[in-house]
C-alpha cells in the first residue's frame, strides 16, 4: 500500500475478536479472542491501527461482521440448513440461547454505506443484524423455509451431551471430524454469541433484508443448487505451522 501510494483502505475483521469478553460487545469491549481465528482478526487490526498512526493522511475502516451467511455460502449455515432438511435434526434443551446473525448482501450494503461517509482516522464498527435470534427461531425459520412443520423433536440438553462423549472419544483417537460433539451441542445450543451495533445504526444505516427473509433466500439458493455442494470449514493453522 506504501509503495503504491495508497491511503485509505477498508479492512473485514470479526466479532470473534471478542472471545471471552463479557456482554454487552461492542466496539468498547476488550477483545479477549479465545481461538487462533480472533486473534489473528485482532493482529491484523493492530496492524492497521499502527499504519494509520503513522501517516495523518492515512485511514482505515475496520468492520467486526459476526457469523455471515447468504447464498453460496457452504459453511456454519449451510450445514444447518442440511442437517434440518435430513430430517434427523433436533434441538437439544430450551435453546434460548441467541446467536448474532450477519446476512451478506446487507454487509455489503453497510460496507458501502459506511465507506461514502468520513473515514479519516482510524475507525471500528461492528456487524449484526437486529433483532438478534435465538438458535430455536432460527431453526424454526430455516424449517419454515424448507416446507416444514418443526425443525425436528426437542431432546433434554443432558441427554444430548451424554450421547455427544463417545463421538469426542473417537476424534480425540481418530482425529477425524464426525460431524457430533459435545462442542458443537454446546455452541449451538447453549452459548450466546451476542453482539451490538449501535455505533453502525447511529450513522443512519438500517439493513434492508430481515435476518429470516435472509435465512429464506438462502434456503432457496440450497434447494436450487446449494444441496449438492459439502461444507467448508476455513480455519487458519495453529502457532508451530
Amino acid at each position: 500500500m506504501n509503495r503504491q501510494g495508497i491511503t485509505r483502505i477498508c479492512w473485514f475483521s470479526s466479532c470473534a475478536v471478542y472471545g471471552d469478553a463479557p456482554m454487552p460487545r461492542d466496539e468498547t469491549t476488550t477483545p479477549q479472542p479465545n481461538n487462533f481465528y480472533g486473534a489473528s482478526k485482532l493482529a491484523g487490526e493492530r496492524v492497521f491501527q499502527e499504519w494509520v498512526a503513522g501517516d495523518a493522511n492515512r485511514s482505515a475502516l475496520i468492520i467486526r461482521p459476526t457469523i455471515t451467511f447468504g447464498p453460496g455460502n457452504v459453511a456454519n449455515m449451510y450445514s444447518l440448513i442440511r442437517q434440518i432438511a435430513s430430517g434427523r435434526f433436533f434441538l437439544a434443551g430450551s435453546a434460548t440461547n441467541y446467536k448474532s446473525l450477519s446476512y451478506v448482501e446487507n454487509l455489503i450494503d453497510a460496507t458501502i454505506h459506511l465507506w461514502a461517509r468520513d473515514t479519516s482516522g482510524f475507525q471500528l464498527f461492528n456487524f449484526v443484524e437486529k433483532p438478534d435470534l435465538t438458535s430455536t427461531e432460527i431453526s424454526i425459520a430455516i424449517a419454515a423455509a424448507l416446507g416444514k412443520k418443526s425443525p425436528g423433536p426437542r431432546l433434554p440438553l443432558g441427554l444430548v451431551l451424554a450421547l455427544a462423549i463417545p463421538f469426542d472419544l473417537l476424534t480425540a483417537v481418530t482425529g477425524k471430524d464426525l460431524g457430533i460433539s459435545s462442542m458443537r451441542v454446546k455452541k449451538l445450543f447453549v452459548w450466546n454469541t451476542r453482539f451490538e451495533a449501535e455505533k453502525l445504526r447511529a450513522t443512519g444505516f438500517h439493513s434492508p433484508v430481515s435476518v429470516r427473509e435472509g435465512l429464506r433466500r438462502m434456503v432457496e439458493w440450497w434447494l436450487k443448487e446449494g444441496r449438492s455442494q459439502k461444507p467448508v470449514w476455513r480455519q487458519p493453522p495453529g502457532p508451530s505451522t
